[in-house]
């Protein structure tokens, strides 16, 4: 008897992602900072990064739980912005005290070939394509201040070499003020092949030498690559 060959109708991305991301806590102990690199769909990639306001194990149970749950409630459909604005209403009834934190979600659909990124009080983003390095800044409330949570968002196409990085507020306002992030915008340009991970632990050493002897906050740093 004859089979009929099935047709194989599974998805192919169109992009890949590396991705590497490291930490520093403000002080020796935990970290207020969280973040996530994961697949979410065989085609859709998120990044995200969380900063649980205060410091210490607080800060941090804060901030872990909202990814960890941000992440199941996209997986089972939400919107980003609905999982956010779940995440707004669930904090208070989850963690026994007063807890806010910083929500910074970008979502890469690889077969379209598109990133879109929302915040919830996160820092500002740097985006590089070629020789050319931009600012994202969408200022806006942590989750869990107000009832109906303060979410900014934007979406645009992907191109291969592409480089997303995203950092908690203590490597983006490491002293001395620089609201442009030349720093940090130079020396991403001149470390062009750089891989990820390496190039956040060169990003977050040189947040690092920044503060000098001053006290730092918990610093997070990512760098997505789409290949």
């Amino acid at each position: 008897m004859l089979r009929r060959q099935k047709k194989n109708t599974e998805l192919v991305p169109n992009y890949g992602v590396l991705s590497g991301a490291c930490g520093l806590p403000k002080a020796v102990g935990v970290s207020g900072d969280n973040y996530i690199c994961r697949k979410l769909t065989k085609t859709t990639y998120i990044v995200a990064v969380a900063d649980g306001m205060g410091t210490g194990r607080i800060a941090s149970d804060c901030s872990k739980f909202v990814l960890e749950s941000l992440y199941q409630l996209l997986r089972v459909g939400l919107t980003p912005p609905d999982a956010i604005t779940s995440m707004n209403a669930a904090l208070p009834l989850n963690i026994p005290s007063e807890c806010f934190s910083t929500v910074d979600l970008a979502v890469f659909d690889l077969l379209k070939g598109r990133c879109s990124i929302y915040k919830a009080g996160g820092a500002p983003s740097i985006v590089q394509r070629g020789e050319q390095a931009g600012i994202l800044k969408m200022p806006a409330l942590p989750i869990g201040i107000i009832e109906e949570p303060d979410i900014k968002y934007t979406t645009f196409p992907i191109e291969h070499g592409d480089r997303y990085f995203f950092m908690s507020d203590g490597v983006t306002e490491s002293p001395p003020p620089d609201s442009r992030l030349n720093w940090a915008v130079e020396l991403i340009l001149e470390h062009p092949e750089e891989p990820p991970r390496s190039m956040s632990e060169r990003l977050l050493w040189g947040a690092t030498i920044r503060y000098g002897q001053q006290e730092r906050d918990d610093m997070t740093v990512i760098t997505v690559e789409i290949v």
